[in-house]
């Protein structure tokens, strides 16, 4: 009962879940807002996702007594965020089924694996860091409508980010919510702790929609989350059959998908809190840490219908700042990780630029083709060296 019950553990499992919470539940929201769900419809969004975080994180950890903790794909609800897409909600849906579809598959083929891991990570970031800048921009956007809001939140997120840098968004929640009381334009909703009810959305099979949000979704969740969700457990010596993972998350994602989990995977950031030595001395009973995570996240997930009550009653500048906030941390990563390799920094340029022009071509979205471009580029650049290689 003294090891189940371990202060640390309960501690670290808390912190993991209320850092991965507050810094990116504002995307979610505004990821499904953009697709438009209901309020109902978000609640259920946030209810599947703490379900499927919560199961995932227990089951992993319990049956491998390992620190296993996964989160939703942050990235993957910038790309629903900030898309324009003129799909009923039933097409999304759909998208995310294929998604999490393909995610099993990379979990059971061990090529496609492989396949995935050959795209350069610099590509995969500069497409990332197209998606997130919009989002960013617009936070700071908000200066010239409500100067006064966006300097105290700001002063807020550059002090927090000094002294405890682990809780600055969820800081800036509070300064946005004393902001938003003390307004004489707006007042927050009365929050409630009833409970979020399931709300099924059957799914349709539209091409556009799968080409269009399935594949850029696997992609970012792939690239930006499940690999360096591994890797941060390779850095921590701690070994796991990563096809098992994959399959797991991936059949999660297909079933939970009608009820609003778009994507969930690895953890990497918020996972390290339940990898250190703060946690546990011995390394073999970290794992619990990441199962009182997964605890966290079912009760995070049963009440939603606060935290939605609570984001959408928010003034529209409140969230917009928060959102870019949220993401400047991923955007400088991004940057860096595009264009840090020498060798790559033009196609990366390319991807960056194609996927921030927002084209359409033959009903596919620049997101797919800022890659595309990009990796042909590329694989050019690639040939063109060896064949100089060989001459010499």
């Amino acid at each position: 009962m003294n090891k189940l019950l371990n202060v640390s553990h309960i501690t670290a499992g808390f912190t993991a879940v209320l850092v991965g919470y507050t810094s990116s539940v504002v995307i979610v929201i505004q990821a499904a807002t953009t697709l438009g769900a209901t309020p109902s419809q978000i609640e259920s969004w946030l209810l599947a996702l703490g379900v499927v975080m919560g199961i995932t994180s227990m089951t992993f950890s319990w049956f491998l007594k390992t620190p296993i903790l996964t989160a939703w794909s942050t990235p993957g609800a910038a790309i629903l965020a900030s898309g324009s897409y003129i799909y009923d909600l039933q097409s999304v849906i759909g998208a995310f089924m294929v998604s999490g579809f393909l995610i099993v598959l990379t979990g059971l083929i061990k090529p496609l694996n492989k396949l995935i891991k050959a795209v350069p990570a610099s590509l995969a970031s500069a497409m990332l860091a197209a998606i997130v800048l919009p989002i960013c921009l617009a936070a700071f956007g908000t200066l010239s409508s409500t100067p006064v809001l966006f300097v105290v939140m700001f002063l807020a997120y550059i002090i927090t980010k000094k002294l405890a840098s682990r809780y600055t968004m969820l800081v800036v929640l509070v300064v946005g919510i004393i902001a938003t009381l003390i307004s004489p334009q707006a007042a927050l909703l009365p929050s409630t702790f009833d409970m979020a009810r399931p709300d099924w959305i059957a799914p349709q099979w539209n091409i556009a929609a799968i080409i269009n949000i399935a594949l850029p979704l696997y992609l970012v969740t792939m690239l930006s989350q499940n690999l360096p969700g591994i890797a941060m457990l390779k850095s921590h010596n701690y070994d796991v059959p990563v096809g098992s993972i994959l399959l797991g998350t991936g059949l999660f994602n297909l079933l939970f998908a009608p009820l609003g989990a778009f994507s969930v995977n690895l953890a990497a950031i918020s996972a390290a809190i339940c990898m250190n030595k703060d946690v546990d001395y011995d390394r073999a009973q970290r794992y619990r840490a990441a199962m009182w995570a997964g605890v966290f996240y079912l009760l995070a997930g049963v009440f939603a219908t606060s935290v939605v009550a609570l984001f959408l009653s928010l003034p529209s500048e409140v969230s917009t700042i928060l959102a870019g906030f949220a993401l400047l941390g991923t955007l400088l990563m991004c940057l860096h990780s595009a264009f840090s390799l020498e060798g790559n920094q033009e196609s990366a340029l390319i991807t960056f630029l194609v996927t921030l022009s927002g084209i359409t071509l033959l009903g596919i979205s620049s997101t797919l083709w800022g890659l595309a471009f990009g990796f042909v580029y590329w694989r050019v650049m690639r040939i063109r060296e060896q064949h100089s290689h060989s001459k010499l």
